[in-house]
């Protein structure tokens, strides 16, 4: 400012030499008032201000674009662009990718100068823009092509591979640098290749580059980076062993805090940043890091220090530090604060930084709030708020499947994916790999492979490759076709994804046992080992259950011991389930017994909370009349008060198999006296039309001895059939199914045209206990018509309840 002074009363204000100088002085806007002063501008002027907007916010980059056109434009004897002037330029459209094809023009108007053959400067500067803009194919072919080469070219080629994720070829160009080029790599050199085997978690290759770093003698101007290759590769206490003894600077501080939580090591998070001397230059320096201390905030249900976060947040950029946040910025604090405050379980306050976040709440904040909802058990708050949304994204629609589908919802699960696609808000939002697993979960709970077989339609449709590319979206329909009774076309999707993991193994082999085929599923979980694919406990579980269900006991004990030894995997409560039910189905209750004896010594004996491994031998002990472990094991699990109902019948009937009939009286007498007789009862369901809700259905138990009353849905009048009554059903074929209800004479169909009678083979069906009787229509052809087809039996045990909901074809009505 002195200076500037001094140049305006001596009249030198307005010189282009001194007015170069001053541009450095000034922030851009003053340069710019600066540079228009001058009426003869030359090549150094030109290229200060350019200079000086490059190295500005990336908003200012394009402004430094604009006048190199125009100095291109306006461009005298003493105003021709240097290479100092290319190299600016180069820098701000690295800055604004935006601007590529600009910069393509520009990589033009050099190679016509001849520039390039003179300043290897230019070519790394233009060969850095591509980098930079995500272009690496033209970086690397004009680093090729350049004839010279030093240290900073080899660098920034090296971090153009690194940052656009391109790791092994980055480190591969180091290699060929230091051993078949000869050049000396300096500290920038390490740092960029420490960062790709961070990237990759490549710990052999960082190892070496931290010892040559260590003899080269850049240790300790690499400490930062070392550490962060640490951090990422999971390798915690050296990261701590390279920060001992050393007094760290903010970066270091900032790295080992993400550090520990991308380790999941949130208690070392929190412990770090409280015993900080000056915390709040952490986040003076970068803000951001408020994203990692809430998530170990989170995690650890820590809600006063979430507060406090939150506090020193408020404090820092509202009151005494005048911050300017990027919009994403905004996005991803916001998020984060209503994240932090729904997983503490006080989803009010969650509200309020909702409701007062500045400016306004984007669609990512109300995705958050609707997350949150749905993580406190509040579904039809969250649906009220996703109504109420101006805009839904993809996220949107798939939090509020998830939600739907966590709390056992899968018809609103469909419902959802149905409305995406309709038009019926006028807009249409095309669903992600994960909007369809969700939907292929709903369908694999509801075991309707039809409308599965939609999905997976769409999915080809829609998602290119993704059921044979994407193996979450592989494994999903998989899962989905297998718990749909289906392994043809589980296998099928299986043989065609290009990568199976553990979990997709898992998920087929957990099918074929299921549904019987143990020697299959042995036979996959042999391929599985021989590939090299690791299992995990459950994948043990479904090999198990088919040595189980196949009485391949030899078998199981094998793959049983397989479990702990080779894969060092501890066995759990499933686990030694199914090894007890595998001895049980095959009469071995001794083997079982003793199992159960040294179960109960060791640790597991105490963490077992539900009973199961004693339900599984006390059903073996019902199954072959052993009384004597049969009452030893229901008094063991009587104690434990666990399935007492349960217990109490299968011990009943473990009397009643042994023809100890006073006993088995004795328990039932007992059951009704300490135990819950009114269970839920079975529950049996086939395909649903897609209008219809499982909520429509009438519940029937069988025994039940009073009259059925229909007056639900969308009966006007309502009518209460009987025993006795005698039902006629008329079909339309020329309809969709159209089956109507005439009782005794009152004809409520609509639809006459075509119209015959027709009743499987029956023309009328009188209802008693005993007989099948059906009863169903199309809505809109029968005044909304009935949604259920009933079909009770006689022979079916107390408390087994039948439930069919308008199922499309009558003939296959009859189970």
């Amino acid at each position: 400012m002195n200076r500037h002074a001094r140049l305006i009363k001596l009249g030198l204000d307005t010189n282009a030499i001194h007015a170069a100088k001053l541009i450095n002085d000034y922030s851009v806007s003053h340069a710019h008032q600066v540079f228009d002063q001058v009426s003869h501008k030359d090549t150094p002027l030109w290229t200060a201000l350019i200079s000086a907007y490059s190295r500005s916010e990336p908003p200012h980059c394009s402004q430094a674009i604009r006048l190199f056109s125009l100095m291109t434009r306006e461009q005298g004897p003493d105003a021709r662009p240097n290479h100092f002037t290319f190299t600016s330029v180069a820098r701000a459209i690295a800055s604004a990718p935006e601007h590529l094809y600009i910069g393509k023009t520009l990589h033009g108007y050099v190679v016509k100068a001849g520039v390039m053959l003179r300043s290897v400067v230019v070519g790394t500067a233009l060969m850095d823009m591509y980098a930079k803009c995500g272009d690496v194919e033209c970086a690397h072919k004009l680093f090729d092509e350049m004839h010279s080469r030093n240290l900073v070219t080899w660098n920034a080629m090296m971090a153009g591979f690194v940052q656009n994720g391109m790791e092994k070829i980055g480190l591969d160009l180091f290699v060929r640098m230091k051993c078949l080029e000869n050049y000396f790599p300096d500290e920038c050199t390490i740092s960029t290749a420490l960062s790709g085997c961070a990237n990759i978690q490549d710990l052999i290759f960082g190892l070496q580059i931290h010892g040559y770093a260590i003899v080269s003698g850049f240790d300790l101007n690499c400490l930062n980076s070392i550490a962060h290759m640490y951090f990422c590769c999971h390798q915690v206490n050296q990261a701590e062993k390279v920060f001992s003894g050393v007094e760290g600077d903010v970066v270091s501080k900032m790295i080992k805090i993400r550090g520990y939580v991308y380790n999941q090591r949130y208690s070392e998070v929190l412990k770090h940043f409280c015993l900080d001397k000056n915390p709040s230059e952490i986040f003076y320096r970068d803000y951001t890091i408020i994203l990692p201390i809430l998530t170990a905030c989170t995690k650890l249900s820590l809600l006063r220090v979430g507060k406090q976060v939150h506090g020193i947040f408020i404090t820092l950029f509202s009151s005494c530090f005048r911050f300017k946040f990027s919009e994403d910025d905004e996005v991803i604090l916001g998020s984060a604060f209503i994240d932090m405050y729904s997983k503490c379980s006080v989803i009010d306050d969650a509200q309020k930084v909702f409701d007062h976040w500045m400016p306004e709440q984007c669609v990512s904040h109300w995705n958050a709030l609707i997350s949150g909802y749905i993580y406190n058990d509040l579904v039809e708050d969250a649906r009220r708020l996703f109504d109420n949304m101006p805009e839904k994204n993809v996220v949107s629609w798939t939090s509020m499947m998830t939600g739907y589908a966590q709390n056992g919802r899968p018809q609103e699960v469909l419902k959802l994916l149905d409305k995406i696609y309709s038009d019926e808000e006028g807009f249409k939002v095309e669903g992600n790999c994960l909007t369809f697993v969700v939907g292929l979960e709903a369908i694999s709970y509801l075991s309707e492979i039809e409308k599965g077989k939609q999905v997976h339609a769409k999915i080809i449709r829609r998602l290119m490759s993704a059921d044979t590319h994407n193996v979450v979206v592989g494994t999903a329909l998989v899962d989905m076709y297998s718990k749909s009774g289906n392994m043809k076309y589980a296998q099928t999707v299986f043989d065609m994804m290009v990568e199976k993991n553990t979990i997709a193994w898992t998920s087929i082999i957990t099918g074929y046992s299921a549904h019987g085929f143990g020697l299959h599923a042995l036979k996959l979980f042999q391929q599985m080992m021989e590939i090299g694919r690791k299992p995990n406990e459950v994948t043990f579980i479904a090999v198990l259950t088919a040595c189980s269900r196949g009485g391949l006991v030899e078998e199981g004990l094998h793959y049983f011991e397989l479990m702990k030894t080779k894969y060092s995997l501890m066995p759990r409560e499933d686990h030694f389930t199914c090894l007890m039910d595998m001895l049980g189905r095959v009469g071995k209750l001794e083997e079982a017994w003793h199992l159960l004896k040294e179960i109960e010594d060791t640790e597991l004996g105490e963490r077992c909370s539900t009973g199961t491994i004693l339900a599984a031998l006390l059903g073996a002990c019902q199954v072959h009349g052993n009384v004597e472990i049969g009452k030893t094991v229901a008094k063991k699990m009587l104690q434990k008060g666990k399935q007492v109902s349960t217990t109490h019948i299968t011990l009943s009937n473990v009397y009643a198999s042994a023809g100890m009939w006073n006993e088995a009286y004795e328990v039932r007498t007992s059951w009704k006296k300490y135990g819950d007789e009114y269970a839920e009862p079975g529950l049996s369901r086939i395909c649903t039309h897609p209008e219809l809700e499982a909520a429509d259905a009438a519940v029937f138990t069988v025994g039940d001895s009073s009259g059925w009353d229909f007056s639900m849905g969308n009966w006007t009048d309502g009518k209460h059939f009987k025993a006795g009554d005698v039902l006629v059903f008329n079909y339309d074929p020329s309809q969709h199914n159209v089956v109507a209800v005439d009782l005794n004479g009152y004809n409520r169909c609509s639809a006459s045209a075509k119209s015959r009678t027709y009743t499987s083979g029956k023309d009328k069906i009188m209802l008693s206990k005993g007989n099948h009787y059906f009863i169903c229509s199309y809505p809109g052809h029968c005044d909304g018509g009935m949604k259920i087809a009933i079909s009770p039996y006689t022979k079916a045990k107390k408390n087994k309840e039948h439930r069919y909901i308008n199922h499309e074809d009558m003939n296959s009505v009859d189970v």
